[in-house]
């Protein structure tokens, strides 16, 4: 295993960097880019947390390798921010297994995606030791992709040298590159009841959570929660976070939900939320207390991605093949089910291929890192460069 990166990846799992709270995580690879010899004015940091509903501490930091061949600007990106599950994680080095555990055991490792941090320190050691023979390099660390995009989605374009590729490091598996991933649009269900107190006059109340429980029944008894697969279409829906109540002794008068639907089909996601919003709706002008007073839901919008699918011909999805092939992988081209900077990265205009530095059980209290794959996206980053140039 190449020691500094392993190093850099041992350093980068101890520092705390849920979304929007990234700013230690961008001050590490600041440093770290500094000392490797990228100069101060190649390396700058964006406002991308001026446009996130989640604020933010930091913006994503880009960095220009300056590249003296005649090729095309080539981009590498990954993202800085983990699952807030990650924070306090306790990282140990199994050197017998050759991979990386956790030793918290109430707490993911964070290995999505300080992998893909680790592995674009590598290349930029590789790059610089090439003197310039090399393609011009634009490295970006996103912020807040783990709660729907967000860096990915406001990133200052002018500030990447309008690249002709991308390679985005993510996901799990260095052989497995994703080159058609779905669609998900978010949305927020707010529900208002009306408050009474729950042991003297419960029948004067109309709960919340009873409008949202009629109709969360029957969009699931009708197929339309979780895994959904219509003659029409197929996709997904869930409800992902439910707040509300004041007390146990009182009618729930409001709850706030966010929910999400995916499909690969823009069309079809959009029949999902409307088979939403037509159940909720229904539950709320139904469920009345003996006055025959009903409540009310409002709908709003939450952080959407558009599905996309690129050709085995494109020449990102070529290059990251014959790269593969030359580092003794097997490649695989995959379609995901979720979503990664890729979809906003394909959306601003640049083909973005997708793949995984080595994470394994990500986003959970198992989740471990295996080396031998971390040391083979080490190696294929690099040599990505080598036949892009070629």
């Amino acid at each position: 295993m190449n020691d500094p990166a392993l190093q850099d990846l041992l350093d980068l799992l101890q520092i705390d960097g849920p979304p929007a709270q990234e700013t230690r995580v961008a001050a590490f690879l600041r440093k770290r880019l500094l000392q490797l010899g990228i100069p101060q004015e190649n390396i700058v940091e964006d406002r991308a947390q001026d446009q996130s509903e989640y604020k933010g501490n930091t913006g994503n930091l880009i960095a220009r390798i300056d590249g003296s061949q005649n090729s095309p600007h080539l981009m590498f990106s990954t993202h800085m921010d983990t699952v807030p599950d990650a924070v306090g994680c306790a990282p140990r080095l199994d050197a017998d297994n050759n991979r990386i555990v956790n030793n918290n055991p109430e707490t993911a490792l964070g290995g999505d995606n300080r992998t893909g941090c680790a592995a674009l320190l590598h290349l930029t050691r590789e790059l610089i030791a090439l003197k310039a023979d090399h393609p011009p390099i634009t490295l970006v660390f996103f912020i807040q992709e783990e709660v729907g995009l967000v860096g990915a989605r406001g990133v200052d374009l002018s500030l990447l040298g309008n690249p002709a590729m991308c390679f985005n490091l993510d996901g799990g598996r260095a052989d497995h590159f994703v080159t058609s991933v779905i669609g998900t649009e978010r949305f927020t269900i707010d529900l208002t009841g009306i408050a009474a107190h729950a042991g003297g006059s419960p029948q004067n109340g109309v709960s919340a959570a009873i409008i949202a429980a009629h109709a969360l029944s029957e969009l699931d008894r009708e197929g339309w929660n979780g895994k959904i697969q219509k003659p029409e279409g197929t996709g997904s829906a869930n409800v992902g976070i439910v707040n509300g109540g004041q007390g146990s002794n009182v009618v729930m008068p409001a709850m706030h939900i966010l929910a999400e639907a995916r499909s690969h089909h823009p069309a079809f996601r959009k029949t999902i939320i409307d088979t939403w919003k037509a159940a909720f709706t229904r539950s709320a002008q139904t469920v009345a207390n003996h006055q025959n007073q009903t409540g009310s839901v409002a709908f709003g919008p939450g952080p959407t991605y558009e599905a996309f699918a690129l050709k085995n011909e494109d020449p990102v999805v070529q290059i990251s093949l014959r790269a593969a092939r030359s580092c003794g992988l097997t490649p695989q081209t995959l379609s995901n089910d979720g979503g990664m900077d890729a979809n906003w990265i394909v959306a601003h205009g640049i083909p973005a291929v997708t793949f995984g530095a080595g994470q394994r059980q990500v986003h959970t209290t198992d989740e471990w890192i295996d080396l031998s794959d971390f040391e083979r996206a080490c190696q294929l980053v690099t040599a990505m460069v080598q036949h892009a140039s070629a």
